[in-house]
This record gives structure tokens, sequence and C-alpha cells, in this order.
């Protein structure tokens, strides 16, 4: 435990960074949601000090479950005057662009067929009609999590759908369109890069994810990864290291891919999206390094799971098991 006296180590748990970048706030109910879950960044702390972390919104502290070796921290609201550790750079605008990991992956040639940033309606429309081979489609914001801020489509759009993507170009400014795929399995890779570029990454996880590809847990067990996927992976992570260090960024990263089919074969995507911050993936190896657990969840606990935030009308929970 922290000596007598000493200070609590104090977390900046800033999960509302993108909203903010794209020039707005998170819903009430979402920062909420996203508050919930930013006790868990208490796993990042050195695990004999008192934690203290800042969200966005207020929560209801005892939903927050308290184990063996597992201590809720205590919960501020807002910025705090200092921060040992934040979930995301203020500086890091750039860096967790979207555009980014689409200019990334075209320099490596992996980036998706007909994957294209669109400035407006008629722009989209071309960048649709040439996913011919690709019907589905997902229209995705520069800045966003959790899936939110993107629409899904087939074919030409719906006039609802146009509705919806005029209304994210005025807010956003533009999109990133993409063919949507048969995924197979989602995977990342979290990393550091230091002020140089160099990178040091940590083994391959799981994304659990839904069939639109929301994000549900962290499973930390080796994916089903050829050795060639493993190397693109790689390719992918060093990469982006390097495209960070050149904006100047140093720190936690992590990297989303996927294994999707096409023409009946099995491909990897290595790069979808670059998060240039802490990400759950940080979190569940930091769990397993307190509680041993292989796999943190925000979806019903399952039977013999480790509850850490308790599950109530509004949803939200986590586990581990």
């Amino acid at each position: 435990m922290t000596p007598p006296g000493a200070p609590p180590f104090v977390i900046h748990a800033n999960l509302d960074c993108e909203a903010r970048w794209a020039g707005g706030a998170l819903p009430g109910r979402v920062a909420s949601r996203v508050s919930h879950y930013a006790a868990l960044l208490a796993a990042l702390a050195p695990g004999d000090r008192d934690v203290e972390i800042w969200a966005p919104a207020a929560i209801d502290p005892a939903r927050l479950i308290a184990h063996a070796r597992w201590t809720p921290p205590r919960m501020r609201v807002g910025a705090p005057p200092r921060a040992d550790l934040a979930w995301a750079r203020d500086d890091a605008k750039a860096a967790n662009d979207r555009r980014l990991a689409l200019e990334v992956a075209r320099t490596l040639g992996v980036a998706l067929p007909g994957a294209r940033v669109v400035d407006t309606l008629d722009e989209l429309d071309a960048a649709i009609r040439a996913l011919a081979g690709s019907p589905r489609w997902v229209a995705k914001a520069p800045w966003t999590t959790a899936g939110r801020d993107r629409c899904h489509g087939e074919g030409a759009p719906t006039e609802e759908q146009r509705t919806r993507i005029a209304r994210l170009l005025e807010r956003f400014g533009a999109l990133i369109i993409e063919p949507w795929l048969e995924r197979v399995s989602d995977v990342g890779v979290c990393a550091t890069v230091d002020a140089r570029g160099d990178v040091v990454a940590e083994p391959a996880h799981g994304l659990v994810t839904d069939a639109r590809g929301t994000f549900l847990g962290i499973e930390l067990a080796p994916p089903a990864l050829a050795d060639e996927e493993h190397a693109q992976l790689a390719r992918a992570v060093r990469a982006v290291g390097a495209a960070l260090a050149r904006l100047r960024y140093a720190g936690p990263f992590a990297i989303d891919a996927f294994v999707y089919t096409a023409d009946g074969e099995r491909r990897l995507h290595p790069l979808c999206e670059i998060n240039a911050r802490y990400t759950f993936g940080w979190i569940a190896r930091a769990l397993h390094q307190r509680l041993g657990a292989t796999r943190l969840g925000f979806s019903a606990p399952p039977p013999g799971a480790t509850v850490l935030i308790a599950p109530a009308g509004d949803r939200v929970t986590a586990w581990v098991a």
C-alpha cells in the first residue's frame, strides 16, 4: 500500500478524447458508460499505490467491485490538476486520425480495395460504385471509438443513410469509406514507440466484436494466425511506429487488424485502425499481471467470471476470466 501521507497515483481517463478532437462532446449516457469503464485504468498504475481516476462523468461507485488483488480506484469528474498517466495525450489528434491509418496501409500496399477518403456525397456515391465487387460498405468518421459515428450500407445508400452521412460530413469534414468484408476474426497488437521511432511490441491478442464490428472485449490467448500473418502484423506495427514518430508522438499505441474471406480465400488486413494511446488491450495485459486473467469482457458476465463493474440497467459491465 501507499505509505501514509503519500499522494495518490493520478490517472486522467480522458476517454472522451475522440469526441473533443472532432469538436464535440459525448452524449451524457455515453459519457457515463465510458466513465464506468475508466475505472479499469487503475490496472495501469503501480500495484502499491492508491489510485485516483478523473473521468468525463460521475458514476455509481457501488458498482466497482473489490477483490483480493483488485482495489477499485477513487473516481473524480473532469480533468485533474496533475496526472501521472493519461489514457490519451491531448496533442495526439493527428496520430489517431483514421486517414493516417489509411495512408500507412497504402504505403505498405495493404489498404483494402476501394478504401478512400470522401469529402462530399458525390464522392461517396463514386466510392460506393467503385466497390462493385464488395457491395457492402462502411463509412467511418476520422475519430470515433466503439463503433460510433459510422454508417453501414449495401449498394446505393438509402435516403436515410444519405441524411446520416451528410450530417457526419458536416460534423467531421471527411469520412473514410471501406468495403465491409466477411470477418473471420479480429486481432490487435499493443506496442510502444520512442522519440527515435524504435518500437517494442507485445504479442498479438484477439479482439471480441459483434457482427457489426462493435468492440466487446479482449482475448489474450494467441490468435490463430499463420507465421506469414504474424509477419504482416509486425511490418504494420513497425510502419505505424515510424509514422507516429514523424508526428513527434512517443508512447503507447495499438493497431487493430482482421482476418476475412474473399473469393473463398482467407486473407489478413493487417492495419485497420491506429490507436495512439492506451487501449483496452493494454488494460487486459495489466489485469493479467494482477489477476492472472486472459479475457476482459464487456458483455454479460459468463459463469465463473470475476466481475469488476457490476451490471445494471444501462448494460455497462466489465469482467475478467
